[in-house]
């Protein structure tokens, strides 16, 4: 879901589960053979940035990776783990890309080009939903431009660009998109407009830009919209504790928990992340 700054403490037994194996997801073994796999079957390569002192990187190996909506997902990708600190591999991509946060996963062509990128730990739910974006988003990116070119005002064009823009980092193209989307909203699509909202959120708040990230989380809490306001209110706790500023974190957080239909998922990292924090 979200990039988490606060040091997340897991025991020591359940670090060294985590890095035995017990995910069924096919990780290759060499950078080389993972993109030389990924040149001759056209898919894209998913790539795990890690470090050995993450425990977020950690808890994604525990929680997310063995889940089997994920290890489905999986097949789509050719998979690997770098190292970013240790693998050449890794160190020379974690550079190239500018990643300085852990866990970060880049999906990219044999080409080395970016498709698509997750920052922080994501739950099980929320990974497997973005694999599935990546899996489609050459094809998704084609139809919505055309969309646009036809009809620059075009509702699922721009929420659709909205959200390739912020998973590629341009989250300032991907704020445009969804302002022109808001002004032909109605009843019938609020829903994908406020999941947009969030998506500009995160392209924001995955470039340390949490002043301008806060606002698009917070248009989308609206009551009748369970899964977009438990994200938006989590996802505000965590700008606000990422720049220290936890008494403004905590009521977002207490806020989520009050709700009565919030995903379990994000009610369950509310208890977590509260704890953390201090109750």
């Amino acid at each position: 879901m979200k990039r988490f700054l606060l040091p997340l403490l897991l025991p020591a037994v359940a670090v060294m589960t985590a890095y035995a194996g017990s995910s069924s997801i096919n990780w290759k073994k060499t950078y080389p053979v993972a993109a030389a796999e990924a040149k001759s079957s056209g898919k894209l390569m998913m790539i795990d940035f890690y470090t050995d002192w993450c425990g977020w990187c950690k808890k994604l190996d525990a929680d997310t990776y063995p889940a089997d909506a994920v290890v489905k997902q999986s097949d789509k990708f050719v998979s690997i783990k770098l190292n970013a600190e240790k693998d050449a591999d890794g160190i020379r991509l974690a550079k190239k890309f500018g990643i300085n946060g852990y866990p970060t996963i880049l999906f990219l062509d044999s080409n080395e080009t970016l498709a698509y990128k997750v920052v922080g730990y994501e739950p099980a739910k929320d990974f497997a939903d973005s694999m599935v974006k990546a899996a489609t988003i050459r094809q998704d990116s084609a139809r919505f431009k055309a969309a646009l070119k036809a009809n620059p005002n075009d509702f699922e064009g721009l929420v659709g660009m909205a959200g390739i823009e912020a998973s590629m980092g341009n989250a300032d193209a991907a704020a445009k998109d969804v302002d022109l989307a808001a002004k032909s909203v109605t009843g019938t699509n609020r829903g994908k407009l406020l999941t947009a909202y969030n998506n500009v959120g995160d392209g924001y708040q995955n470039t340390n830009q949490y002043d301008k990230a806060i606002p698009y989380f917070s248009k989308a809490i609206v009551a009748g919209f369970d899964d977009q306001s438990a994200y938006a209110r989590i996802s505000i706790a965590v700008c606000y504790a990422s720049t220290g500023k936890i008494a403004s974190a905590k009521p977002f957080l207490q806020d989520l928990l009050k709700m009565d239909k919030a995903p379990k998922e994000y009610v369950d990292q509310a208890k977590d992340m509260l704890k953390q924090l201090g109750n």
